[in-house]
């Protein structure tokens, strides 16, 4: 029996391309949707983009059939548009109808008194609209295929063994493994009687010795900050995507930027560009006084706190000479903060770019961030899945994991996940990742 699919808009401005991902099956646009896509079409970046293109894909369609009596797809399916079938009498007495959700369930309602057999699935990456769907008894979905079932791949393993295996790989700094690891896998021998231990890391069909790390005078507190910086310091020609998992005060953006300005000191970029995703954020930066760096400031105040800690480091300097330090490196381009909004379109070359919060990005923006580096760049993607802003993404289906796992056995990246115990915050820090996780 064909299934009946009500793609919700919030699909459409990720993936344009999810109406042919239902197989042989119908998939309904509702007026309500062409409308919203409508009014996001004039958007600058990422939504734009998707509203545009969703929109291309409607028209091609449109050029070879009747889109209300349904067009066929490519896979097999039908594209049906249904203009009409709001009704605020099937909604409950607490929804209104001049909401753009309701009117989507609700006309899943009307579509529902049909005469087909196969009920209708709306399929929405918005949590709260598939409670409301639900209680109003519309079936519910979200997007599979956009879901990352995760492997349970960390980055990192702690594996026992003799010491003689440490004293030989201390000697030889490189040994091969008896067991199976992912390349640029991060393997901590030890050996519990002597409580001798050594770092590693899986690559090229070898473990390798990982020595002590440091990056200018910053020293590492931990052995995943030890992977962490060596990972960070590798050159983009090397490992040009460096992942870094972990709850807050793990200190991914610290020594994401220490690499980065330790990078441009020794030549190995051009210049440094810190960003994050937040377009909820970026929606009305036109409004606000100065310049886009000036604009997007406030957004970016943990780099800058980052960044102040590095140029102080363990002096007693003055407070000014420390901002006159940081104006002076966003002026002459050390530093340049970067829109992800405006991202698409570029090509990075030389570049050192490290991208915060990347657990609020969509699969697909990651994909165009990943996507700019040229010759001599390096990314950076840092985050937290446990801090999710973005009210359609989740643990399951944003950008951060999306690339941990799609890319992980490569020889290009690496990742390296902290647990809350590798908070060096502060006590406090680190008893409140454990004791107020949600």
């Amino acid at each position: 029996m064909r299934k009946r699919f009500v793609l919700d808009t919030n699909i459409l401005l990720h993936f344009p391309n999810a109406i042919n991902g239902f197989e042989k099956n119908d998939v309904y646009l509702l007026g309500t949707t062409l409308e919203e896509l409508d009014a996001k079409k004039t958007e600058f970046g990422e939504v734009g983009y998707h509203a545009r293109e969703t929109i291309r894909i409607l028209e091609e369609l449109r050029m070879k059939g009747d889109l209300i009596k349904g067009v066929k797809l490519t896979n097999g399916g039908r594209l049906i548009i249904e203009p009409d079938g709001v009704n605020p009498d099937n909604l409950p007495a607490g929804y209104s109808i001049a909401k753009p959700d309701n009117r989507i369930i609700s006309a899943c309602l009307t579509l529902n008194q049909s005469k087909r057999k196969s009920p209708v699935i709306l399929v929405t990456e918005d949590v709260s609209m598939r409670i409301n769907a639900s209680v109003c008894g519309v079936q519910t979905e979200s997007y599979h295929n956009t879901q990352i079932e995760s492997s349970g791949y960390i980055g990192s393993e702690t594996v026992m063994t003799d010491a003689s295996v440490i004293a030989e790989i201390y000697d030889k700094h490189t040994i091969a493994p008896k067991g199976n690891y992912i390349e640029n896998e991060f393997i901590t021998l030890k050996d519990q009687e002597s409580a001798s231990s050594a770092l590693t890391v899986y690559r090229g069909g070898n473990l390798n010795l990982i020595p002590d790390q440091s990056i200018g005078s910053v020293k590492p507190l931990n052995e995943m900050q030890q992977y962490a910086m060596w990972a960070l310091m590798q050159p983009a020609d090397k490992i040009p995507l460096v992942i870094l998992i972990g709850a807050a005060g793990t200190a991914k953006t610290f020594l994401s930027l220490a690499a980065g300005l330790e990078g441009e000191r020794r030549g190995l970029y051009s210049r440094m560009l810190i960003s994050r995703p937040n377009a909820e954020s970026y929606r009305n930066i036109g409004f606000l006084r100065g310049d886009l760096q000036e604009k997007l400031a406030p957004l970016y105040a943990s780099y800058y706190d980052n960044l102040e800690m590095l140029l102080k480091g363990s002096k007693k300097t003055d407070p000014s000479e420390i901002r006159t330090k940081m104006e002076t490196m966003m002026e002459d381009g050390t530093i340049e903060v970067c829109a992800l909004d405006f991202i698409r379109g570029r090509s990075l070359a030389d570049t050192y770019l490290i991208c915060n919060e990347a657990q609020n990005a969509s699969q697909s923006l990651i994909r165009d961030v990943i996507t700019r580096a040229g010759r001599g760049t390096k990314i950076i993607l840092a985050g937290d899945p446990d801090q999710i802003d973005a009210p359609t993404l989740d643990a399951h289906n944003n950008g951060l994991v999306f690339a941990a796992e799609r890319m992980k056995g490569s020889p290009m990246a690496a990742v390296i996940t902290f647990q809350p115990k590798h908070t060096v915050r502060s006590a406090l820090s680190r008893e409140a990742s454990v004791r107020l996780k949600r």
